[in-house]
């Protein structure tokens, strides 16, 4: 009976001290970097409106939420995983449930990118980070260059995604009009929102911080310490029951202040001149009748 209980206790300890390692290496290695997406093409972001915005001249002025999804939790093998893995796309749709996000009418931008593995190692993660950096990066430049319309932004950062915030935050423009129509940030629970003030900058007048803890955590399984984990866990995300409508509370205050106080811009030529027929008077020259082509050495 003491050989028994003996060998369990050898088996249990093997199985705490080696569960972890032997999971992490089942999940194998990706053999190749992939590639930098290329935010044109739809595959590449979790959520954007499908069909044009409202631009910032009409009423009400539209808001969008720039969403920072979470790096994938879903065991997978090492190495930064690819933007148009399925994966972020699945993951992303429990986290818009979960926040009770799906419930709201909002328009939101929310770029995939290249995921650190969370079966790479730290160092491993932190050359994946900034891939994700850099990808970040590029969809926010081409939110604004193309898709803003001149409406005002809301930044969500959802849990573990602080390299990436300092990546995007990095792209917005720093003149007076564009920070009237900047909302700030609302960042995930437990982080020291006056530390990211002074980096985020100015933003709307309508409300009295830039940064806002909101009750956004993330959450592991109860038992997950009796099953075999990857370096990092699988995690899913919650907020108070209020959680969606506070995000689009924000939103509203910072279209009412827009609408009220800011100088409502020009619609930009480009947004129509394609879909109007502009009549152009013909231009007559001097001798425009007249061949005039040996004077012109031809």
């Amino acid at each position: 009976m003491r050989k028994v209980l003996i060998a369990a206790a050898i088996l249990v300890v093997g199985w705490f001290a080696l569960k972890d390692w032997a999971y992490t290496a089942l999940q194998g290695k990706s053999d190749a970097t992939p590639e930098a997406p290329d935010y044109y093409f739809e595959e590449v972001w979790l959520s954007r409106p499908t069909t044009p915005t409202s631009g910032g001249w009409q009423v009400p002025w539209g808001i969008d939420l720039f969403l920072i999804a979470p790096p994938v939790s879903t065991p997978m093998p090492k190495g930064a995983i690819a933007a148009d893995n399925n994966v972020l796309k699945d993951e992303y749709e429990a986290l818009i449930e979960d926040l009770g996000l799906a419930d709201q009418d909002l328009v939101i931008y929310a770029p995939s990118y290249r995921s650190p593995s969370p079966a790479s190692s730290n160092s491993e993660r932190d050359n994946e980070i900034k891939f994700a950096q850099d990808d970040i990066a590029a969809a926010m430049k081409r939110y604004l260059s193309t898709d803003n319309r001149l409406r005002g932004l809301v930044i969500l950062a959802t849990p573990d995604t602080e390299p990436m915030l300092y990546a995007a935050l990095q792209q917005l423009p720093k003149s007076q009009e564009f920070r009237e129509r900047f909302g700030g940030v609302l960042m995930p629970s437990r982080k020291d929102e006056s530390r990211w003030n002074d980096f985020i900058g100015t933003c709307s007048p309508a409300f009295e911080a830039c940064a806002r803890a909101t009750t956004l955590v993330e959450t592991t399984e109860s038992l997950s310490w009796l099953t075999p984990n990857l370096p990092r866990k699988k995690l899913s995300y919650a907020g108070d029951p209020g959680l969606g409508d506070e995000i689009a509370t924000r939103m509203q205050e910072l279209s009412n202040w827009l609408d009220l106080n800011a100088e409502k811009p020009a619609e930009p030529f480009d947004t129509w001149a394609a879909d109007e027929v502009v009549d152009v008077a013909p231009i007559h020259r001097p001798n425009g009748d007249e061949d005039i082509s040996g004077e012109r050495g031809d």
